[in-house]
């Protein structure tokens, strides 16, 4: 696994090699950087893992259902793509780019959440009822 500190090592070598190859060769001192983001998203979402279990522990205690917490380790991988994504495109100069590759993240969080907000409308509506019924 890899630790933070590792992680900030990793990070500003490839850095300082992809300022380095610019000069030479700017497509692959992009392509570097691309590649190294991705490892380190790779490894972020690995050292998640024991957090993501115990939030679906704590979500199935709750009383939700599986699919629902898959929802929440979903919505964390979107997040980190998107990011990734867009840091890149802004890297590249590209920031039209970034900001559609945000509003897509975006949108996806919101179809995802989909699953969840569904069952909280029918709830809503159950307790509306039985307001309404006692006024």
């Amino acid at each position: 696994m890899v630790t933070a500190m590792q992680a900030a090592g990793i990070a500003l070598t490839a850095v300082m090699l992809a300022k380095m190859l610019e000069r030479y060769a700017k497509e692959q001192a992009m392509l570097l950087t691309l590649l190294t983001g991705a490892l380190l998203t790779a490894a972020a979402v690995t050292m998640m893992t024991p957090v993501t279990e115990q939030i679906d522990a704590l979500l199935s205690n709750a009383g939700l259902e599986p699919q629902q917490t898959a929802c929440i380790t979903k919505a964390i991988g979107i997040c980190c793509v998107t990011q990734l994504a867009s840091d890149v495109c802004k890297d590249a100069g590209e920031s039209a780019m970034a900001s559609a590759v945000m509003i897509a993240g975006k949108t996806a969080l919101l179809v995802l959440t989909l699953p969840l907000i569904l069952p909280l409308r029918q709830i809503l509506e159950e307790v509306l009822s039985c307001a309404a019924s006692f006024g």
